[in-house]
């Protein structure tokens, strides 16, 4: 009882990162319970039917499953802090992207995803390789005029980042409390790997209701 799967997604379809793949990966699990990696604004808009000019393969995926399994699917994610999201942020990224060493790095992350699918995105090499990209931005942004200012504004999306991640695992126990299931299958990010897993580890010990967490192809 209360095992729950991590997959470890791509938000777009890339290769063979692409909805089939991870509908088989997702029919392999047998989930009575679906948590998403969404806020409630964003699956309303997606559920029943999408309103949105676009549809990741989450969500292409788990509405294909529901059409034929009774199941629950509950969006477990925070609101994304809209104040963040704006011009400065992007243009950070988009400074990142004009160095070499950042272009090395995403083509390798890309490359991998493109060749390997589900199965690299929930491997020890996807999660080096985040790591990898995010300390070399972090080195990037000492050699950038007003790294100061650029370096509060990087560091508030990750924190951003740490408090959804604290909320997810919060909401998916809030539901676990509340109705018992045997599998259940949190559908998150690949950039989320070390650090969730992480958090897991520490819930585990603040509650007295035991899950079972797995990470796909562990």
């Amino acid at each position: 009882m209360y095992n729950v799967t991590l997959v470890f997604t791509h938000h777009s379809e890339i290769g063979i990162c692409n909805s089939e793949e991870l509908y088989k990966i997702i029919v392999s699990i047998a989930p009575d319970v679906i948590f998403e990696e969404l806020p409630d604004d964003l699956f309303i808009r997606f559920y029943p039917e999408n309103q949105l000019p676009y549809e990741p393969p989450e969500v292409k995926t788990v509405r294909r499953y529901i059409r034929t399994h009774n199941i629950d699917h509950i969006p477990v994610d925070n609101e994304v802090n809209q104040s963040l999201f704006n011009e400065e942020i992007y243009h950070i990224f988009g400074l990142f992207k004009k160095f070499t060493v950042h272009k090395i790095l995403e083509g390798e992350l890309y490359t991998q995803i493109i060749e390997d699918g589900y199965t690299f995105l929930n491997s020890q090499k996807c999660e080096q390789l985040h790591m990898r990209k995010k300390n070399a931005e972090q080195s990037l942004l000492q050699f950038m005029s007003d790294r100061d200012r650029l370096s509060r504004i990087y560091k508030s999306f990750y924190e951003e980042q740490d408090v959804r991640e604290h909320a997810i695992i919060k909401n998916i126990y809030n539901y676990s409390k509340q109705k018992p299931y045997n599998q259940g299958l949190l559908l998150i990010g690949s950039g989320h790997r070390k650090t969730i897993l992480e958090k897991i580890q520490t819930y585990k010990t603040q509650y007295d209701l035991k899950l079972n967490w797995t990470p796909y192809g562990a």
